[in-house]
Formats: structure tokens, C-alpha cells, sequence
């Protein structure tokens, strides 16, 4: 009887540990990140421009998995700590990261030039792509994706948005999520697309 126990047990400890390793093998099945079910196209900006001035469409995008984030420069602590995650979330992507596009739309046009967000987003990624405009336009991106501003442009919202190659709105990263859940999550979904 004992025998028998012995060998349920031993049974039982290689499934668990076989599925731990195919589990390692063959990677995550659900996301990190907040997931939006069903997937909405992601809203489209109007009346916005890049550091040289040329309107920015998120359908130019359509084919890359596009991470969407607002702030502003004169951001002490949360704008350049997010900067810094994406930073390493596209490091971390090595080759992959052609497949990726930074964004960030500033909260404060004032004093948010082109040339200045530039300048900014080179510090931590030269390919990052810095986004401006005129108050109107901005703020209808701000509704559109829910992001609150105050009156001196200040926000406090460290969300990354992500929006896949087909252009839907697919999932959130909040802003205590880790790099390497970022990644991890932006691999599944880009081998989804394949």
C-alpha cells in the first residue's frame, strides 16, 4: 500500500514538474498588462505634429506595435521614469524593437516646443517620437484616451498605452509594471500578429 502511495506521489511530482517546464518552454499565455477586451481602434489624433513639424497620424503606424504615453518635460519624477522603462523595454526587445514606436504626447504645449521634446526624448531614445500641437487638438487626444491635464499641464498619469499592428487599442501597462513584463507581454502579442 505504501509502495503504491509512493508511486502516486512520484506520479504526481513529474506532471507538476513537467508542465512547470513546458510552461518556461513555451512561455505566458495571458498578458500582464490590462488587457481591453474587445479591442477598440485605437482613437486617431487630428491636428498633431512631430519634432519637424509633419502631421502624426497613428494609422502611419499600422504594421508596428505602437506604445502611446502623455507627459511632459518639465516632469520631475514619473515622466522620466516611465521614459527610462521604455527605454529598457526596447533594449530588451534587441531586433524586435523595429517592430515597436514610442510615442509620447506632451500634456503641456507651452512650453512643450517641438524642438524641445526632441531634445528630451533624446536623452533617453533619439527614435523616440515626441508629439505637439495646438491646445484644442491635444486636449481631444487627451479625452479620447481618458488622460486628465491640469491647468498648469501637469498630469499624473504614468500609463502606456498599446496599440497593436492593426491599430486597436489592445492593453495598458500601469506605471508599476516592470520592464520585463512589458516586454514579455509586447513578445506574445507581437507573435499573435505573425
Amino acid at each position: 500500500m505504501e509502495r503504491k502511495i509512493l508511486w502516486a506521489g512520484l506520479l504526481i511530482l513529474t506532471a507538476l514538474v513537467t508542465g512547470a517546464v513546458l510552461f518556461s518552454i513555451y512561455g505566458q499565455k495571458e498578458f500582464k498588462g490590462v488587457e481591453i477586451s474587445p479591442a477598440p481602434l485605437a482613437p486617431e489624433f487630428s491636428g498633431l505634429t512631430t519634432r519637424d513639424g509633419s502631421s502624426v497620424r497613428l494609422e502611419a503606424y499600422k504594421g508596428k506595435t505602437v506604445l502611446l504615453f502623455f507627459g511632459y518635460t518639465n516632469c520631475p519624477d514619473v515622466c522620466p521614469t516611465t521614459l527610462a522603462r521604455l527605454k529598457q523595454v526596447e533594449a530588451s526587445l534587441a531586433e524586435k524593437s523595429n517592430d515597436v514606436a514610442v510615442i509620447m504626447v506632451t500634456t503641456d504645449p507651452l512650453r512643450d516646443t517641438a524642438e524641445r521634446l526632441k531634445s528630451y526624448l533624446a536623452n533617453f531614445n533619439p527614435s523616440f517620437i515626441g508629439v505637439t500641437g495646438q491646445p484644442t487638438d491635444l486636449a481631444a487626444a487627451w479625452a479620447n484616451y481618458g488622460v486628465s491635464v491640469l491647468e498648469d499641464g501637469t498630469t499624473h498619469s504614468a500609463r502606456v498605452y498599446v496599440i497593436d499592428p492593426k491599430g486597436r487599442l489592445r492593453m495598458t501597462f500601469p506605471a508599476e509594471m516592470t520592464p520585463e513584463d512589458m516586454v514579455s507581454d509586447l513578445l506574445l502579442l507581437m507573435s499573435e500578429e505573425q
